[in-house]
């Protein structure tokens, strides 16, 4: 594989001793995982009832977080009796340690988990694993009126209906009027009937005069977390690149906390690895915004690096050690940033 020199120059800063690790686990396949929706399917993945049908462990001693129930279906459709129809197609089954409805999937003779019956129903959703946990962290609840400011093409949208239990209200932006095509689809795909789409530049959204309780902004980022589903990402990038993201990002943030109500909570993500998109942004808000806290973030069985709180000379507020950063190793899956902020 090729990579590019300024790529790796800026790589091995960042990284030093911890450099041909990257590299190695970024040119791993991408472990495929699903997240069970509970809309459509009924909630019984207990420890005993996942016994025969997951391998490794079953219980992971987090399933008492969650008792999320369908609605508006009824559907006579157990989570179990989802998992045990792709088990018996030969997919095996193992549990995402830190999600109640995250199972890592695999098959000696295909990849393709988003060509079944199942999925075309909607009652399991293909999701990269670390994808699941910026909804974990926000932690929306029904009755809540909630903000997704780059919700496109809805994977955490959908997530997010689903532990709203359909009830209270979303507002999905997207300035990409294609994306919102996929977005419309996995929204009626998966039974969501809380969410109201609309196509908005998402610096704008103050535009509206609405206030949220919760706002989710996954910003478009370079996706360098992500080279395990590109490899291009080894020849594409550059440094303007970055710097042209990081802005957007930082301009994204401050309409994102403008619309929140008092001492209502944003969390901002990205798979993206790079300080500028991530600790930087995070930090421009704290200087921007006297009222903007960070909050500790606390997922159980999620492994976790230490943030960067110093790149190229300028020190980061001290909170930041607060937020989220995971490198490809900690849990197996694309790098991650998140941060939980409230306004206070």
């Amino acid at each position: 594989m090729r990579i590019k020199k300024d790529f790796e120059d800026h790589y091995r800063k960042l990284l030093g001793e911890l450099y041909e690790k990257f590299i190695d686990f970024s040119l791993r396949p991408l472990k495929k995982a699903i997240r069970i929706n509970t809309i459509k399917v009924f909630d019984d993945l207990l420890p005993e009832n996942l016994e025969g049908i997951v391998s490794g462990e079953t219980n992971i001693g987090i399933d008492s977080l969650y008792n999320l129930r369908q609605y508006p279906f009824n559907l006579k459709i157990k989570a179990t009796d989802v998992l045990k129809r792709l088990k018996e197609r030969g997919w095996e089954i193992e549990r995402i340690a830190f999600y109640k409805y995250g199972f890592w999937v695999s098959h000696p003779g295909r990849r393709d988990i988003g060509n079944t019956l199942e999925f075309q129903l909607g009652y399991y959703y293909s999701q990269e694993a670390a994808s699941m946990i910026p909804p974990i962290v926000l932690d929306p609840k029904p009755g809540e009126t909630v903000l997704d400011l780059a919700a496109a093409p809805g994977s955490k949208t959908t997530q997010m209906a689903m532990h709203m239990e359909n009830k209270g209200i979303i507002l999905a932006v997207d300035v990409d009027k294609y994306r919102l095509k996929a977005l419309s689809s996995n929204l009626q795909k998966q039974g969501v009937i809380n969410t109201l789409v609309l196509h908005m530049d998402g610096r704008k959204i103050k535009d509206l005069n609405i206030t949220f309780d919760k706002v989710l902004l996954d910003a478009p980022c370079s996706g360098t977390g992500a080279i395990r589903k590109s490899f291009k990402t080894f020849i594409i990038w550059n440094e303007r690149m970055i710097q042209r993201l990081s802005r957007l990002q930082k301009q994204l943030i401050l309409s994102a906390f403008d619309v929140l109500k008092e001492d209502g909570i944003l969390v901002y993500s990205t798979c993206s690895i790079e300080p500028e998109e991530n600790e930087e942004v995070v930090n421009y808000l704290l200087y921007k915004k006297e009222n903007a806290r960070i909050e500790r973030i606390e997922v159980p069985n999620l492994k976790r690096s230490e943030p960067i709180l110093e790149w190229r000379g300028e020190r980061y507020f001290s909170d930041i050690k607060y937020t989220l950063r995971i490198w490809p190793w900690d849990n197996d899956t694309e790098g991650f940033y998140v941060a939980k902020i409230r306004k206070i």
